[in-house]
């Protein structure tokens, strides 16, 4: 009987703290959410769902509707606000970005005059007097320069772009990927580039990679982006490039 009641004391203690606990929760009043719609311009809705749900409350709310590109978001007002905040730092028309290319040839041998000219055309004088070139071509141990081919790309941030480069008796196809990082310094860009060269191989054409890699560019600053050694192994292919926002 004894330990009945026991029991019986136990159950309603327990009982109680519990309604106590549940009476509390219910207590607290929900927070007031603020409801936005946010038409997107130019990044698609999907692709800052996930970049939103990391501000997101445990009452928040985000909806996307792919076709409309519009978000839906609903949380506590400071939360939005602070959402709507990246959003609207994220949500920008993509800048243009003017590339210029050079592909130059370095002889590791001194070679006739008549052999240093690309479709009759002097050596370029003022690029043995760049101070760019003239480091390279000390540190290359060069004994000459001279240019096969120029380029300007005009690209768009985050969109591919494939060029030709070159000449009859060296073309080349270039490919470019930029992403602008914007910083108080200035514009930076981060370039994802490939340089191929058509060659055959066992009696097929193929498309052989000279020169991939990713820099990070200074915006108006001319960069050396790599050395490719040329058939013969007396020559290598050097790629310039440099890059500003078009205003």
């Amino acid at each position: 009987m004894k330990r009945s009641i026991g029991i019986l004391l136990v159950f309603f203690l327990l009982f109680g703290v519990t309604s106590t606990i549940f009476a509390f929760e219910e207590q607290q009043p929900r927070p007031e959410l603020r409801r936005e719609l946010v038409k997107l311009k130019y990044v698609r809705a999907r692709q800052v769902h996930q970049l939103l749900q990391g501000y997101q409350s445990e009452y928040g709310q985000i909806r996307t509707e792919d076709q409309l590109n519009i978000v839906t978001i609903r949380d506590i007002p400071e939360i939005v606000e602070k959402m709507l905040s990246v959003l609207k730092e994220i949500d920008v028309k993509p800048v243009d970005i003017l590339f210029t290319v050079d592909l130059i040839v370095g002889s590791f041998k001194e070679e006739a005059e008549e052999v240093k000219s690309v479709g009759k055309k002097p050596v370029d004088k003022e690029l043995e007097s760049d101070p760019v070139m003239k480091e390279m071509q000390r540190v290359m141990s060069f004994k000459s320069l001279y240019k096969i081919g120029s380029a300007l790309l005009r690209v768009r941030d985050g969109i591919g772009s494939e060029q030709r480069v070159g000449g009859p008796d060296m073309e080349f196809e270039l490919r470019l990927r930029p992403r602008h990082i914007r910083e108080e310094k200035g514009d930076t860009f981060q370039v994802d580039l490939d340089l191929r060269q058509g060659r055959f191989i066992l009696g097929q054409r193929e498309n052989v990679s000279l020169i991939e890699t990713s820099l990070t560019l200074r915006s108006g600053e001319k960069t050396i982006v790599g050395v490719s050694k040329l058939d013969g192994g007396d020559r290598a292919l050097v790629l310039v490039i440099s890059g500003k926002i078009i205003k």
